[in-house]
C-alpha cells in the first residue's frame, strides 16, 4: 500500500471535506481522508491518496485519539487539518501529537468560546458588532416570533422559533438542563463572512444564502457571492479582538428592508459553503496550508462577485424537509429544480462522480440508522 501522506483530514463525510480534499491535491498533495465512516464522499473520491475509520471523537475521545496518534505514526503527515468540531477534541490532546506536526487550529479555550453563542453576541456587542437584542426573560419579548437556542449547537440544530409565550415557556422547560439565549428575529437573508487570519494576513469573503437546507436559515444549499465590505469589517473587529489565528466563519442576518444587520455566530472552522469562495477565486484550504506551513500566502484571491454554487443533495433534502412539513412554496421549489447559471457544485464533477455516489450512500445509512437526514 501507498503510504504517502502529506495531509491527513478528519471529519470526511461531507461536501466540505471534499472540496478540502480536491483543492489540496490540485496543488499536488497527498491526501489520507479519516472519519468514522468507511464509504463517504471523500474515500470514494479519486482524489483521495488513502483513508482510514476512527471511533466516534465525540463518544470515544481516548479511543479516537489513540487511532489518530498510531496512524499519525505511520503515515507521517506534514499536516493534520480538522475540518469541524473534531477540532477541539484534537488540540484538547495537542500535547499527545508530534510538536512538528502542523495543526492549523487555536487552542481548545479559544475554540469553545467561539463555539457559545452567548460568549460571542457578548464579545461583538463589545467591540460594536450589532447583535440582536438579548431577552433575559419571555416577558421582555416585544414582537414574535423569537430565536430561542442553545447556546452550543450547528447547522441549526437547537435552533427554535417560537410564535408566544407560551412555546418559549415549552422551550425553556424542555432544554432545563442547557444554556440557551433568547433572541430579537432579524428578517432578510443568512450572510456568511469566510475569513482566513494569520500573523497579520486578513482575507475575507462574503455570500449569502439563496436556499437553506432548514426552514428558517441555518446550512445553505445554493449560495451567491456578494459585495458586503460593512460585514466583513464587522468580522474582522470580532476576530481582531480574540487575536484569532486561521480559518472561520461568522454568519450575519441582514434585512434590507428594516435596513437591520445582526452577528449571529461564529463557526471557527471550515464553512459548509466552502465551495463558494473557493469556485470564486479565494482558494481559503491552500491559503490556511500555505499559512501554515510556510508562514505566507502570495497568491491572488480576487473575489469574482455574483459566483453561484449549489449543493445537490442539500437541494433533495431541502425539498424533502419542506414538503414533509407542508412548507414549501412554487418560488423556492423552482430555485430548487435548477441546475443551469451555477459555477460549481458542492458535492459534484464530472471528472469524479464516484464522489457523489459516496455522499449518498453515507446519507441513506444515517437515514436508514436514526431516521434523520441531518447527520
Amino acid at each position: 500500500m501507498n503510504n504517502q501522506c502529506d495531509v491527513i483530514l478528519t471529519y470526511c463525510w461531507n461536501r466540505v471535506g471534499y472540496i478540502i480534499l480536491r483543492t489540496l491535491t490540485e496543488k499536488g498533495l497527498k491526501v489520507w481522508a479519516a472519519d468514522t465512516s468507511k464509504r463517504n464522499i471523500c474515500t470514494m473520491s479519486k482524489c483521495c491518496a488513502g483513508s482510514f475509520v476512527y471511533p466516534d471523537p465525540f463518544t470515544e475521545e481516548e479511543a479516537f485519539i489513540g487511532v489518530l496518534k498510531e496512524k499519525i505514526a505511520e503515515l507521517k503527515p506534514k499536516v493534520l487539518m480538522p475540518t469541524h468540531d473534531e477540532s477541539v477534541v484534537i488540540m484538547r490532546h495537542r500535547d499527545e501529537l508530534p510538536e512538528d506536526l502542523i495543526i492549523p487550529y487555536e487552542g481548545e479555550e479559544m475554540l469553545l468560546n467561539l463555539a457559545n453563542k452567548a460568549w460571542t453576541a457578548d464579545l461583538a456587542g463589545k467591540v460594536g458588532v450589532p447583535i440582536p437584542e438579548v431577552y433575559a426573560s419571555a416577558d421582555e419579548v416585544k414582537q414574535y416570533p423569537v430565536v430561542y437556542k442553545t447556546v452550543i449547537g450547528n447547522s441549526a440544530k437547537g435552533v427554535f422559533y417560537p410564535k408566544s409565550k407560551e412555546e418559549i415557556l415549552a422551550l425553556q422547560k424542555q432544554h432545563k438542563d442547557e444554556e440557551t439565549l433568547l433572541q430579537e428575529w432579524i428578517g432578510g437573508t443568512d450572510y456568511s463572512v469566510d475569513c482566513v487570519r494569520w500573523d497579520g494576513f486578513w482575507k475575507s469573503s462574503v455570500y449569502h444564502a439563496l436556499v437553506t437546507k432548514t426552514d428558517g436559515g441555518g446550512t445553505t444549499t445554493q449560495r451567491e457571492m456578494v459585495s458586503a465590505p460593512e460585514l466583513e469589517r464587522y468580522a474582522k473587529m470580532l476576530l481582531d479582538a480574540v487575536d484569532y489565528h486561521g480559518v472561520c466563519g461568522l454568519d450575519f442576518r441582514y434585512d434590507p428592508d428594516a435596513g437591520k444587520i445582526a452577528f449571529i455566530e461564529v463557526n471557527a472552522r471550515f464553512t459548509g459553503g466552502l465551495a463558494t469562495p473557493v469556485a470564486a477565486g479565494f482558494n481559503i484550504p491552500w491559503a490556511v496550508y500555505k499559512l501554515a506551513t510556510e508562514g505566507h500566502y502570495d497568491e491572488p484571491c480576487d473575489v469574482r462577485i455574483g459566483t453561484k454554487t449549489k449543493w445537490i443533495l442539500g437541494d433533495v433534502i431541502a425539498i424533502v424537509g419542506r414538503v414533509v412539513k407542508l412548507k414549501f412554496n412554487k418560488a423556492e421549489l423552482k430555485q430548487v429544480m435548477k441546475f443551469r447559471g451555477f459555477d460549481a457544485f458542492d458535492d459534484y464533477r464530472k471528472d469524479d462522480k464516484r464522489a457523489i455516489l459516496g455522499e449518498m450512500s453515507y446519507y441513506l445509512g444515517k437515514l436508514l440508522k436514526n431516521g434523520k437526514l441531518n447527520p
